[in-house]
């Protein structure tokens, strides 16, 4: 946004506007603002402007400023205290294109962010239906595994119990060739 434009030939300041009032000297020095400034011939144009805007439509403004300041000064009837109208018709032509450029970047932004949360929310909704998919596996993986427990404790059981029987077996059976043999190397004696 363009805040102070003037034309001056060398120190004598042909034709300002501004909208605002307060010391443009302090302004400056505390760097919020900056001066934009074209020398063409003897004649200086000058805007200030707030140090975050683009320069560039800064120089464009003081072009256009002079190319209209050479269009008036040709006529014979020119006065350059009245310029400070086209000065300000001009200023708030350029702050007009400027609000428009934010408020299209504003929506630009906006369009941008609403994209954004679409694709999120896509994203969410696929990964609740991929966690949903897995809940029913983990569920089904969980039913498998009590069956498989359940099974392998009855087998364990199973041969457990078998082979407690085969261990008795094979002890009275040896116990009984035992008795045997202490009863055959008894007698033998």
């Amino acid at each position: 946004m363009i805040l102070y434009t003037l034309i001056s030939k060398g120190n004598l300041v042909l034709s300002e506007y501004t909208e605002l009032e307060g010391d443009f000297t302090e302004m400056a020095r505390i760097n919020e603002y900056v001066f934009c400034i074209t020398c063409i011939s003897n004649l200086r144009f000058l805007c200030m402007i707030h140090n975050s805007q683009n320069k560039e439509k800064a120089f464009a403004f003081l072009e256009a400023i002079h190319q209209e300041y050479s269009n008036c000064s040709k006529n014979s009837d020119f006065n350059n205290g009245q310029f400070s109208a086209q000065l300000c018709r001009m200023m708030k032509g350029f702050n007009q294109l400027d609000q428009k450029d934010a408020l299209t970047n504003l929506e630009e932004t906006v369009e941008d962010l609403n994209e954004s949360a679409f694709q999120n929310l896509r994203k969410m909704i696929e990964r609740e239906v991929r966690l949903d998919v897995l809940v029913k596996k983990t569920e089904e993986l969980t039913k498998n595994a009590d069956i498989i427990f359940k099974y392998s404790r009855n087998v364990h059981r199973a041969t457990r119990g078998s082979e407690f029987r085969f261990g008795g077996k094979v002890l009275i059976l040896s116990l009984v060739i035992f008795a045997i043999l202490s009863l055959y190397i008894y007698y033998q004696i």
